[in-house]
């Protein structure tokens, strides 16, 4: 049972409601997703999504996620800006043991990697790692308990 994480890619300092909710990707950002897509295309992803609503986190799925199958993608409001322990809870939740893709923001999702793996977890912008489980239930999860299958954080310059 494979975790992957994925940060959303570099937005805009601001948004035109001015709400940090209705942020967009910025050129780079847009970048950032199309190099992480096609690196996720080798990995064979067979997994649920699970989405935070805000428009960088739904432009980094759509952006991604064009040459990927996803199963089902679920747009979560309470993912937004959320910490690790809501991202816990909700991963307790789970049934079934399939692989599953979180598309967040930091601080909670560098602190969800960091916790689950007992190792220091930075994810910039379009930072991805993909945490292993071996044998456990979702409900099992729990610090220390995964390893670090992959990692990814494309590097683009403009």
């Amino acid at each position: 049972m494979k975790l992957h994480l994925l940060r959303h890619g570099k937005a805009l300092q601001q948004s035109d409601s001015g709400r940090d909710f209705d942020r967009k990707l910025n050129e780079k950002g847009l970048l950032q997703c199309q190099l992480i897509g096609e690196y996720l295309v080798n990995k064979e992803l067979d997994c649920e999504t699970w989405c935070s609503a805000a428009k960088r986190t739904r432009e980094t799925f759509s952006t991604v996620t064009k040459k990927i199958a996803i199963n089902k993608v679920v747009m979560r409001d309470d993912f937004y800006l959320c910490s690790r322990e809501i991202l816990l809870d909700a991963i307790w939740q789970r049934s079934g043991n399939t692989d599953l893709l979180i598309i967040g923001h930091n601080f909670g999702i560098s602190d969800l990697a960091t916790y689950l793996t007992d190792e220091h977890i930075e994810l910039r912008t379009s930072g991805y790692v993909c945490i292993d489980f071996d044998d456990f239930k979702w409900e099992e999860v729990s610090r220390g308990l995964g390893t670090i299958s992959h990692q990814y954080r494309p590097k683009v310059d403009l």
